[in-house]
């Protein structure tokens, strides 16, 4: 009885554990995928090239954030646990910041952090409103308006990952890490409120 209780008790702090690993595999995967498309996108147009690369690192947080969707449904975990695909985006983005920093030692790569980081988070956000279901009666909504939702989710952060990657690449200006801090920060805190409002957040802590 003992040993259910305290498994029981540590098992949120255990799902966070195994939602950053599963970020650090993710950043694996992206670079084993990104490596096998280099040959093609390097035929491409610089441009196309990044935007490709964006394409394949949200095609893969995408999948992860659909697989835990999966996993809190088959466990009847509170909905609002697909927002653990938040905690994988993050670790993702360390782990991607880090390697940059290795490669190129600059102070950049501390900028990178305030309007790159935000993106992963962001997408990662967008993504567990897209593929979780909502407390109360309309829970589980219809499979056609659902897949609808995750296809523009799926635009809409490729669309706005790509946009970054190629003006910081292609078209850089000295204000760039300030506005794309301020940027990104912003629409990174309308996500989270609207996690809130989807997931009903509060009510867990009412609940104390």
């Amino acid at each position: 009885m003992r040993r259910d209780s305290i498994l029981a008790a540590s098992a949120p702090a255990l799902r966070v554990i195994a939602a950053a690993a599963a970020g650090a595999a993710l950043w694996y995967a992206m670079r084993l995928c990104q490596g096998a498309l280099r040959p093609v996108v390097e035929r491409a147009p610089e441009w196309a090239a990044l935007a490709a690369n964006a394409g394949v690192e949200e095609a893969l947080r995408l999948g992860l954030a659909m697989l835990l969707a999966l996993y809190v449904r088959r466990a009847r975990l509170e909905p609002g646990a697909v927002g653990l695909g938040v905690v994988a985006a993050c670790s993702l983005a360390a782990l991607e910041n880090a390697s940059y920093l290795a490669a190129f030692p600059t102070l950049d790569a501390y900028w990178r952090l305030g309007y790159a980081l935000p993106i992963h988070a962001g997408a990662a956000a967008l993504y567990a409103i897209a593929t979780g279901d909502s407390e109360g009666p309309d829970r589980g909504s219809r499979p056609a308006g659902k897949a609808a939702g995750i296809a523009a989710a799926f635009a809409i952060a490729w669309a706005w990952h790509s946009a970054f990657n190629i003006v910081a690449a292609l078209f850089p200006f000295p204000a760039l890490p300030i506005v794309g801090t301020v940027v990104n920060l912003i629409a990174l805190s309308a996500l989270v409120a609207a996690l809130i409002i989807r997931y009903g957040y509060w009510s867990v802590y009412a609940a104390r």
